[in-house]
């Protein structure tokens, strides 16, 4: 039978034969995505714990090789969840996943393990952050341990949240797309990045008042607002949007509400299509799990829009 865990090197990149990760989050739809992300890698062999007490118990019943942590659990916190694996499994190694993003927090939590992701990145962090960990290197998200106190730079935002919105295209067989951020103050949304419209129309929608169009439909609802055909849509009828939409040649839209863990609304991001009544079933690759890393990635920075 083949060790569990890095069986050597090839050109500087850690070769794992198998690998059993126990994965640790309380969040249904999180633990899925994390799923999602690792199945590419058949040599990973997952298991799951929904709270702390669990993933003390399975820790100790089937030895993982690595442990990806929630630090917020129920019935025991990821941090003495950390403590109590070391003594109980102690040849795993553990990779803290949370959305915290406290520095004091993260030093404890490095203390105790060999990286910390933070999770709005972790589409993008997980596996470079496994390899590095298996490898006996420390993983750190970028940005939560800063050299200086500065701020995050509003370039570095315009260009993650531009990502997220070319993103949400490519997955949604969309044409274009916008993301906008709530203000707090005054309710309205605000575009804070976009691919593929005309000046007229980012013009007009730089400001949307709460329960205008299909954005602020989908804010005030609570959930994805999907317009078939603008051109004979209630919501658009009768407007000037209606006018400025269609000639961009926008035919169809959606636009989802993004939500962060506790519940909280942020924003909406949207996609806008050529024909009209695009697939639903690409519309819907745009997952929950997705919206909410987007909603908690705005969340983590939302001094920075104010």
């Amino acid at each position: 039978m083949p060790r569990d865990g890095v069986e050597g090197s090839n050109g500087g990149e850690a070769v794992v034969q198998s690998l059993t990760i126990l994965l640790v989050e309380d969040f249904g739809d999180f633990r899925r995505f994390v799923c999602s992300l690792l199945q590419p890698k058949a040599e990973y062999h997952i298991k799951q714990a929904s709270d702390g007490l669990e993933a003390v118990q399975k820790a100790e019943e089937i030895q993982p090789g690595l442990i990806l942590l929630d630090i917020s659990l129920p019935s025991l916190n990821g941090i003495e969840v950390a403590r109590r694996v070391h003594k109980l499994a102690p040849a795993a190694k553990i990779l803290f996943l949370s959305v915290e993003s406290d520095a004091d927090l993260v030093n404890e939590a490095l203390s105790l393990g060999a990286g910390y992701i933070h999770k709005p990145r972790a589409s993008r962090d997980l596996l470079p952050a496994i390899e590095a960990v298996l490898k006996g290197e420390q993983f750190v998200s970028e940005g939560l341990l800063p050299t200086s106190p500065s701020s995050p730079s509003s370039s570095d935002l315009h260009s993650a949240l531009s990502q997220v919105v070319a993103r949400a295209i490519e997955m949604s067989g969309a044409d274009m797309g916008n993301l906008q951020i709530l203000d707090p103050q005054t309710n309205n949304l605000r575009i804070a990045a976009q691919v593929g419209f005309s000046r007229r129309f980012l013009e007009f929608f730089d400001r949307v008042e709460n329960h205008q169009y299909a954005c602020a439909k989908a804010l005030s609802r609570g959930q994805r607002v999907i317009v078939d055909d603008v051109a004979s849509d209630p919501i658009f009828r009768g407007t000037k949007a209606r006018e400025i939409i269609l000639k961009d040649g926008v035919r169809a839209v959606q636009s989802i509400p993004l939500r962060t863990l506790s519940g909280q609304f942020v924003g909406v991001l949207s996609t806008h299509f050529r024909v009209a009544k695009p697939p639903r079933q690409k519309l819907f690759e745009i997952t929950d799990a997705f919206i909410q890393e987007v909603a908690e990635l705005i969340r983590s920075e939302m001094p920075a829009f104010t």
